[in-house]
């Protein structure tokens, strides 16, 4: 028995610092250092560089459910989190959480660079500081918000380059849109949660949703050049053009279907769609980073479909 609470406790804590977040953000990260070292790839930076930004995403989320807590209460989306539902205590959760950002500050300073460090405290400022309070003043609250979201690529690429040049701000790009495409389904979906709760979502501001549907397919149809840019700029390989491409016409396809016929069917099929496209733009930087011979293989079977006749 004592064991069975030990492990409920362990995975509270772990859902205190949202892990399916921080899983998001390490991809984000992993996929600008991979992009952007040059010469000898050097496994203990990479390490350092994604346990610090795990950290300090982590400890960030663990303070705005504290911060939130009340909030979340009266939420039925997240009334069972670790605070409202009693299993984790409000002291213990902010000791937790100030805790993660710290040690997570003190690895991205001192064992990856300075410009990472900043980049990492800058995340946890604008999300708390910031965008945590905002969601009570204004709809603009999910821009805000996909600021410190974008930023694990910079600090990914900054821990290599120790400064950021154009691939890191495509990539920054390419996050901040993404969020948008990502997030105001979810909002959409929980639209009656978030007014109970006070939180200003653009669902909640509108009746019809019209608003919340454009912006959705208005950020998938922009992700599409920002992400080509990568491309067209020659940072990656033609594994990563065709993977992009049809990662984003997805999304955009999925955007549309819910614009024309809303339904939580079509918002579920834009937030799944949403959380495939970084795993597959990944696994094409990879793919175009280690394997260019194979990707120029591929290319080669593939142009004549891509020939004018």
């Amino acid at each position: 028995m004592n064991q069975q609470r030990l492990a409920n406790v362990f995975f509270a804590f772990l859902d205190l610092a949202k892990f399916r977040i921080v899983g998001m953000v390490l991809v984000s990260c992993a996929m600008a250092y991979i992009l952007s070292y040059r010469g000898e790839f050097l496994l203990s930076r990479f390490l350092w560089t994604l346990m610090g930004t795990a950290l300090v995403t982590g400890g960030a989320c663990a303070l705005n459910c504290y911060i939130e807590r009340e909030k979340d209460a009266l939420m039925d989306r997240t009334c069972n989190r670790p605070i409202p539902a009693g299993v984790i205590s409000p002291i213990n959760a902010l000791a937790y959480g100030a805790g993660l950002v710290l040690i997570g500050l003190l690895l991205l300073f001192v064992k990856v660079n300075e410009l990472a460090g900043i980049l990492g405290l800058a995340l946890v400022f604008i999300y708390l500081a910031i965008y945590t309070p905002a969601k009570r003043w204004t709809w603009m609250n999910t821009s805000i918000g996909a600021l410190p979201g974008a930023i694990p690529p910079l600090i990914g690429w900054a821990s290599t380059r120790g400064q950021i040049d154009a691939g890191g701000w495509i990539l920054f790009a390419m996050l901040f849109l993404w969020q948008h495409t990502h997030f105001f389904p979810i909002a959409w979906m929980y639209k009656d949660d978030y007014q109970k709760a006070g939180f200003r979502m653009l669902p909640v501001l509108e009746s019809d949703g019209s608003k919340t549907f454009g912006l959705t397919v208005l950020s998938a149809v922009a992700l599409l050049p920002i992400s080509m840019l990568l491309y067209g700029t020659k940072f990656v390989g033609f594994a990563y053009g065709i993977g992009s491409g049809i990662a984003s016409i997805f999304l955009i396809i999925a955007g549309i279907r819910l614009c024309l016929e809303p339904s939580r069917t079509a918002a579920r099929s834009v937030l799944f769609l949403s959380l495939f496209y970084l795993p597959v733009i990944f696994a094409a930087i990879v793919m175009d980073r280690y394997c260019p011979q194979f990707t120029s293989q591929i290319q080669v079977w593939l142009e004549p479909l891509f020939r004018w006749t």
